[in-house]
């Protein structure tokens, strides 16, 4: 095998769609900062375990190396905006956005599907990145939104009149029908 395209490689990736998370911690001066990912996953429930990657030149990485604690803020379609803020951090700003922090200290930003709190724990190499990996220690589930969507480099977001009712504990993506997602926008 030869060398891998690394342009084809990105958009053979964006193929696949993800949620858009701003990632949240302090300075050693307690100051917070936050970066734009799409690179954020579960690990594990037991223990609560969640993973996220930064690029090795990331500006903020060396905050969340150092931090004990980190917040993920999952997204809403409503928030592109914070999204582009932060998706270049040495310029974002936390002078204008809405916020709270709660256990671990790090910025929640009102609005979001959903928040999670964590402890970091360890990290790995991996490639040109970084990968992080934290116990949940607190989430948030917010009012039901859409949340929004990475996909092929441009946003979306996914509609699902069940949005509003919770799934049940045994529930499965292979119990959803075609009508139940839908990505406009996307044709």
């Amino acid at each position: 095998m030869g060398e891998v395209d690394t342009r084809g490689l990105r958009h053979v990736l964006g193929c696949y769609a993800t949620g858009v998370a701003v990632m949240t911690t302090l300075t050693a001066d307690q100051c917070p900062v936050g970066v734009t990912v799409n690179s954020f996953s579960s690990v594990s429930l037991d223990p609560p375990l969640i993973l996220f990657s930064l690029a090795k030149k990331a500006n903020v990485l060396l905050h969340f190396q150092q931090a004990e604690y980190f917040s993920v803020n999952i997204l809403s379609h409503r928030q592109e905006a914070l999204s582009n803020m932060f998706a270049r951090p040495s310029t974002a700003s936390f002078e204008n956005v809405e916020y709270s922090h709660r256990e671990a200290g790090c910025a929640l930003f009102s609005g979001c599907v959903a928040q999670l709190e964590c402890r970091r724990e360890s990290e790995i190499d991996g490639g040109d990145h970084r990968i992080l990996i934290g116990t949940v220690i607190g989430f948030h589930l917010q009012t039901p939104l859409a949340p929004l969507v990475s996909y092929r480099g441009r946003y979306g977001t996914c509609v699902r009149d069940a949005w509003s009712s919770t799934p049940p504990p045994n529930s499965s993506l292979a119990e959803l029908t075609t009508n139940d997602l839908m990505v406009p926008g996307w044709g």
